[in-house]
């Protein structure tokens, strides 16, 4: 013991970048740095170049980077073949993408009336997809991939690879 109070003889919490959920999660993250990549750069254009209104240029900039995103997320992330379906995939992706461009038009909307400032107000956009984030992760990862595999148990799934493994159990 460490100061009476911290045991040192316990192994440090190991996170395993192996696991499937891990691994999904690295690439969902990096199918939102895309996201960014394609929408700020529209932001600011819009807002900081030409001087246009942040609210316009949020709904732009974000409807810019929502589409590469979700493409990534289900072609890469969660390896799902085939078509779109519209209302197993296509309806709940855009569900989500839409709350998250409400967040960000109202985080978007107090920082241009508080402050005026096109990286305050980029940062704001982020921050309100940013609430949202973690919870469009377990939805789809728990939720919508794992209702795709029980209605459809015929689709060669990987369960580990797609994460179904003990989901919602």
């Amino acid at each position: 013991y460490f100061w009476g109070f911290i045991d040192l003889s316990q192994r440090p919490m190991v996170l395993d970048v192996r696991s499937p959920t891990i691994r999904k999660l690295m690439k969902y993250s990096t199918a939102s740095i895309v996201a960014i990549a394609v929408g700020q750069p529209v932001f600011w254009y819009l807002d900081g170049v030409l001087g246009g209104e942040a609210i316009p240029a949020n709904l732009v900039s974000v409807s810019a980077g929502v589409v590469p995103g979700d493409v990534i997320d289900r072609r890469w992330a969660w390896s799902q073949p085939g078509e779109n379906r519209l209302g197993g995939e296509v309806v709940p992706l855009w569900v989500m993408s839409v709350l998250g461009m409400i967040l960000s038009l109202c985080a978007v909307s107090y920082a241009e009336g508080r402050w005026d400032s096109t990286a305050i107000n980029a940062a704001a956009q982020l921050a309100g997809f940013g609430v949202l984030w973690i919870a469009k992760f377990l939805v789809l990862d728990k939720v919508m991939w794992k209702i795709f595999h029980d209605l459809q148990p015929e689709v060669a799934i990987d369960e580990a690879e797609a994460g179904l493994v003990g989901a919602l159990s």
